[in-house]
């Protein structure tokens, strides 16, 4: 990719699963992390990330919500949400649901995929 990398905020509650997650996806983008969605938001706000990969079930504020957040503020952003769940009330505010147990090289395509439509 020619130009800037992809800047990608990863929200997810499980430190294991986050670290795994974001060094994987560090290759490709620049990748900030946040543990719950109340930080996420925080984060969001602080650094303009072009995607947000974010797991729907967080402390104080879930996924859906802070998607709703992110669209507010910025409604170019896009917005993956990972879940476990088939429905998720809300996903209307996501630009993508992806079910667990996530697809990390499916994933990546996407965020690529979806950074280059906040570029253009």
């Amino acid at each position: 990719m020619d130009g800037e990398r992809i800047k990608v905020l990863l929200v997810e509650d499980d430190g294991d699963s986050r670290e795994l997650l974001a060094e994987l996806l560090e290759d490709d983008f620049d990748v900030t992390t946040a543990a719950d969605g109340v930080s996420g938001l925080r984060a969001f706000e602080e650094i303009h990330p072009d995607v947000v990969v974010t797991d729907e079930s967080l402390p104080g504020m879930n996924g859906t919500e802070l998607a709703q957040q992110v669209k507010e503020r910025e409604p170019n952003a896009r917005v993956v949400l990972v879940s476990g769940y088939a429905q998720v009330d809300g996903a209307g505010y996501c630009d993508v649901v992806m079910r667990k147990p996530i697809d990390v090289e499916g994933l990546s395509k996407m965020v690529c995929k979806l950074g280059e439509e906040t570029k253009h």
